[in-house]
């Protein structure tokens, strides 16, 4: 499920379908009604927009939906929808995530590689390619914006018996390991309006050598 940015929509995902729900109403409104699987649902920019992933033609490809119209405030009692393509191509992508000035869009291309995509230019940025990351379920991966827009904390899987938490800016330019500590860092957070970053360890954890 995803929260909108307003917070009062959730988003969500059910028996491969999308759909948006009220936080203080009793409001649903179905978003897809595809045979396709829909997965991996986020915002747009300002909540204007839901954006999935759905696996049509074979491929795994970006879409999103829209309200027809624009007076309307919500999508749970939205009339009319209108659905997008927004990523697709030859290759498999999802996980897409906008960032959160609106003006890029994170996601996973090949299910082994990370890009960051300029909405203006479509110019495409490579932060982690095949050679750093293996797969093994569709959705396995995991990254989140900073609050300015310009770095991603990603949850990096280097090993099977460890996994990192890297700190990579958007455009490519730097990539800074945060732990490095042998264990499981798990699912980074930012806080304090991008001041500090948190995460899961299992390094205290009962274990036996």
């Amino acid at each position: 499920m995803a929260v909108s940015p307003n917070g009062k929509e959730i988003a969500f995902i059910a028996r491969g379908e999308v759909f948006v729900t009220s936080v203080e109403e009793s409001f649903t409104k179905r978003i897809t009604n595809t045979p396709e699987n829909e997965r991996f649902v986020s915002w747009g920019p300002e909540g204007k927009s839901v954006i999935y992933s759905s696996e049509r033609n074979g491929k795994w490809g970006v879409y999103k939906s829209e309200k027809v119209d624009k007076d309307e405030p919500f999508f749970f009692v939205a009339t009319l929808l209108k659905e997008s393509p927004l990523l697709v191509n030859e290759q498999d992508n999802y996980l897409a995530t906008y960032s959160p000035d609106g003006k890029k869009l994170a996601f996973v291309e090949d299910r082994r590689s990370i890009k960051v995509k300029d909405i203006a230019s479509g110019t495409e940025t490579t932060l982690l390619t095949p050679d750093d990351l293996f797969h093994m379920r569709d959705g396995d991966k995991y990254f989140t914006w900073s609050p300015d827009s310009k770095w991603l904390l990603i949850e990096w899987g280097i090993l099977l018996n460890k996994s990192e938490v890297l700190l990579m800016a958007a455009d490519g330019s730097k990539k800074i390991y945060l732990n490095e500590s042998g264990y499981y860092d798990r699912r980074p957070q930012w806080v304090g309006k991008g001041s500090q970053m948190i995460w899961f360890s299992n390094r205290n954890g009962l274990r036996s050598y």
